[in-house]
């Protein structure tokens, strides 16, 4: 796919905006309820709290560019490029990410090159481990060695994949993609999901939601993996 031109408020990308912002408008973002917390790791409260604290800090200035900014243009459009996909038009807002067609991939304003010299690595490695991009993307933060030490630990007790899923995977013909067994697995998943049950229950208010999408997202970061690895034997083995 070809990248999408992202228009960045003040010329270059900052923390996050997009997914945590737009949610909070001008009240803010609020904590998981009590009752969640109570079951909840340290490290994913460590977690919501530098989401929390980013979410609160930015709101007021996404409410202010709404409102101030709302009928300014940030590009035109030609039929060249609606026949061609939408290349090179500027229409989402983000600060997580930028795909720039020339420079490549930035996360939080920093070149991938930047990225992989500040994250943190395994002993001997000369790579940033996956999980401190994750906590970097979510949070606009680099994470210590014991962050990420615990949110591995933690990605791991999520990892468990249910039966009904594996049981899935297991019968589905050998000769189907990859990428379509691993489209109906993580689709399958969907009974577990935290944020559905909390939708479900009517009791989760919106200025919460966002904590059960987080709690499924860390939950989907973890069991891809495993998941991918089954498909992959059953394929090829």
């Amino acid at each position: 796919r070809h990248p999408t031109p992202t228009f960045v408020p003040g010329g270059s990308p900052s923390p996050a905006m997009l997914s945590k912002t737009a949610f909070a408008r001008t009240v803010g973002l609020r904590l998981a309820p009590p009752q969640q917390r109570r079951w909840q790791s340290a490290i994913v409260g460590t977690l919501q709290s530098k989401v929390k604290a980013l979410a609160d800090q930015k709101a007021p200035q996404f409410a202010a560019l709404r409102k101030e900014h709302a009928n300014v243009p940030i590009g035109e459009v030609n039929i060249g490029m609606c026949i061609g996909g939408a290349r090179g038009v500027k229409c989402i807002l983000s600060e997580t990410s930028l795909l720039d067609p020339m420079e490549g991939i930035r996360y939080r304003g920093l070149t991938l090159e930047e990225v992989n010299e500040r994250l943190p690595k395994a002993p001997g490695g000369k790579v940033g481990l996956p999980e401190a991009s994750l906590w970097l993307l979510l949070t606009g933060e680099i994470p210590t060695d014991a962050e990420v030490k615990a949110l591995n630990e933690e990605l791991h007790k999520r990892s468990a994949i249910p039966e009904h899923v594996l049981k899935l995977i297991d019968d589905l013909p050998r000769d189907m993609h990859p990428m379509t067994q691993l489209s109906m697995g993580l689709l399958a998943l969907q009974p577990t999901s935290k944020f559905g049950a909390a939708y479900r229950s009517g009791t989760l208010k919106k200025t919460e939601y966002w904590t059960a999408v987080l709690e499924d997202a860390l939950f989907l970061v973890a069991q891809i993996s495993p998941l991918s690895a089954r498909i992959f034997r059953n394929v090829f083995f």
